[in-house]
């Protein structure tokens, strides 16, 4: 009875130690990974693609990481234009609303891919804030782009 508990005692801290040094061993290459991903951010400006990596490449799985970014920046950073019409004088007038979560700055509108000056621009737009703005623009048109720092909208809307 005692050698048998000796045993399994002994098995057990085998097992325990083997374990020990798999997880060290694995810890130890993920922190090696992450250096060698991090110094390569630090030396060329962007991560590499690791799809392009000789051998160990073609297992590892597409990560739409650019997709889940520009997801989470659209919930953000959002901006709709919801009409426009004509002022008493001629100019354009597009209506404009902060759809985000924060605010948007620096607006800058494109009418027919031609850069138009805002006559009554704003300097920021808090979230769910509605503005119109005045466009020095008297023709007719086929789209209007309203850009800012944070986020674009265009009408009609692109397909």
């Amino acid at each position: 009875m005692v050698l048998e508990l000796f045993f399994g005692i002994a098995l057990l801290a085998v097992v325990v130690f083997v374990m020990l040094r798999m997880l060290g061993n694995i810890t130890l290459g993920v922190v090696l990974v992450l250096g060698i991903l991090l110094s390569s951010y630090f030396i060329m400006g962007s991560f590499p693609d690791l799809k392009t990596v000789p051998v160990i490449g073609q297992f590892i799985p597409e990560i739409p990481t650019g997709d889940a970014i520009a997801v989470i920046k659209d919930t953000l950073h959002s901006i709709d234009i919801l009409g426009f019409s004509k002022a008493s004088n001629g100019n354009l007038l597009v209506t404009v609303a902060n759809t985000g979560q924060f605010e948007v700055s620096n607006f800058t509108a494109y009418v027919d891919g031609r850069q138009v000056e805002i006559l009554n621009n704003k300097d920021t737009l808090q979230t769910k804030e509605v503005v119109t703005f005045e466009l020095d623009w008297k023709g007719n048109f086929e789209k209007i782009k309203i850009k800012t720092g944070q986020a674009e909208d265009e009408y009609p809307p692109a397909l």
